[in-house]
């Protein structure tokens, strides 16, 4: 009897392996026509190209683009690329190691300004960093952001300061106290034409109401925190679907208006509660052949939210538990992203199927195909992949000669077989069906799970599977 392989359209782990509904990594999924030959397509996600180098730097802290040019802080240092991207320019040495906030205002020459949650500050031209703030009636600050022509930073004590208008001077009572709970502020952040002033356990929205000497006025409360200084994407230029964030109940939320929406999992929840230290988990956002993607990422692992079919999906990178990505920014046109194992800038494209050469795994498994409490003898799985994708001027023999890994397990995923490779074709040659004909045994009472891993730096996608106890039915 044939039966479909039932293949997942999120990423769902479990909370111990037997209770997994199959698993995404690396890859997303996107719905085909109505005439296709599945409703749904896992695809690869996209690859990395490099677009910088910044020799000798570590520690990326993030980014900020200013009439052309393209600014990146990283432990001590500040550095600066044109459109052109190649080797980078250091501007300066930059006070701190942490991830930090740029922002910069309409002056006729921007005003630019660079703050970490320790308390460093510095402004900084496009060849000078002065490792201090010009006015000293600005307190210590945690963050920083721009709307309607003022420089914005909030404290620790729950207060925001706002500059005069496109300038970097601050009055000293120009600053208003987020005070709907006693929980201080953690980052400011700027979207729609609001600000968010969010704290450990609630968020406020303040907008320009035109006061003097401090212009913005609270209007809503939003009764949800953040959890960490980093862990809050989705309102950046270029992407702009919503502020995303980690809140106070270890829930990933986005915004219905001004109501919090959960939009994680119970697989999600699950490992955020497990982060001791919530300053580690980062946040970042950006965009590739139409789909919206929010990152979550500690260094332990890295999951992403495809906004547009609000659907999860696991991510590393070659030898490593999470993605390598970090703190993107859409520059020149382009999805540019910081990288967690150099010191150089990456570009964030579907076009590459590997990251700047090291291979990045797609991997899907299955849930399990039961015939409980019996199991079922397996003769025959095929896979329905898009075939002759092999690239005739690639790199030989994974573009060249392009292959699946094709494993199982009978133990709920907790171990798998030796893989079993089946060709993905050669260019032009699409005509072949994967299959694994060899009979595989019996499955146990827990049946039978498929692990498929394509590494090759190819174009990849699934579309469904099938299995059956006769090795040769069609």
């Amino acid at each position: 009897m044939k039966r479909p392989i039932p293949f997942p359209v999120q990423t769902a782990p479990g909370a111990k392996s037997q209770e997994s509904g199959g698993r995404i990594v690396n890859g997303y999924v996107e719905e085909l026509g109505d005439q296709a030959p599945n409703k749904t397509v896992i695809r690869r996600g996209p690859g990395l190209v490099n677009f910088g180098t910044a020799a000798g730097r570590s520690g990326y802290r993030g980014a900020i683009v200013v009439n052309g040019v393209l600014y990146a802080g990283y432990s001590g240092k500040l550095e600066k690329w044109t459109s052109a991207g190649g080797a980078s320019v250091n501007v300066g040495n930059l006070n701190g190691t942490k991830r930090g906030f740029f922002a910069a205002n309409n002056n006729t020459t921007p005003d630019k300004v660079f703050v970490d949650p320790d308390g460093n500050i510095a402004t900084f031209t496009p060849s000078a960093v002065t490792n201090s703030y010009p006015d000293a009636d600005l307190p210590s600050v945690n963050s920083v952001d721009f709307l309607d022509g003022y420089l914005v930073f909030t404290t620790g004590d729950g207060r925001a300061f706002a500059t005069d208008l496109n300038t970097t001077a601050v009055n000293a009572l120009s600053f208003g106290k987020a005070e709907a709970k006693p929980d201080g502020l953690v980052r400011v952040v700027s979207w729609g034409g609001r600000l968010l002033f969010l704290g450990n356990i609630s968020t406020e929205v303040w907008t320009d109401a035109g006061t003097v000497p401090f212009p913005f006025a609270r209007s809503t409360v939003i009764p949800r925190g953040l959890a960490g200084p980093y862990c809050i994407s989705g309102y950046e230029d270029g992407f702009s679907r919503g502020p995303i964030w980690v809140a106070d109940d270890d829930t990933v939320i986005r915004l219905d208006g001004y109501s919090p929406v959960k939009v994680s999992t119970p697989d999600m929840d699950r490992r955020i509660a497990a982060v001791a230290d919530k300053t580690t988990l980062e946040a970042t956002c950006f965009m590739s052949d139409g789909h919206a993607f929010f990152q979550l990422a500690c260094p332990a692992w890295a999951w992403v939210l495809d906004v547009s079919t609000s659907q999860w999906a696991e991510a590393d990178s070659y030898l490593g538990t999470r993605s390598r990505r970090a703190g993107a920014i859409n520059a020149f046109s382009k999805w540019l992203t910081g990288d967690t194992l150099t010191g150089n800038m990456q570009q964030i494209t579907s076009a590459a199927n590997d990251e700047i050469g090291s291979p990045l795994r797609l991997r899907i498994e299955s849930g399990p195909v039961m015939d409980f409490p019996g199991g079922a003898t397996v003769g025959r799985a095929d896979f329905y992949f898009t075939t002759g994708v092999g690239i005739a001027s690639g790199h030989d023999p994974d573009q060249t000669d392009p292959d699946v890994e094709i494993s199982w397990s009978d133990d709920g995923g907790q171990s798998w077989s030796n893989p079993i490779l089946r060709k993905l074709g050669r260019q032009s040659e699409p005509k072949q069906l994967i299959s694994l004909v060899a009979c595989t045994g019996r499955t146990t009472w827990q049946g039978r799970r498929w692990r498929l891993d394509v590494s090759s730096g190819v174009y990849a996608s699934f579309m469904f599977a099938t299995m059956s106890d006769d090795p040769r039915a069609i």
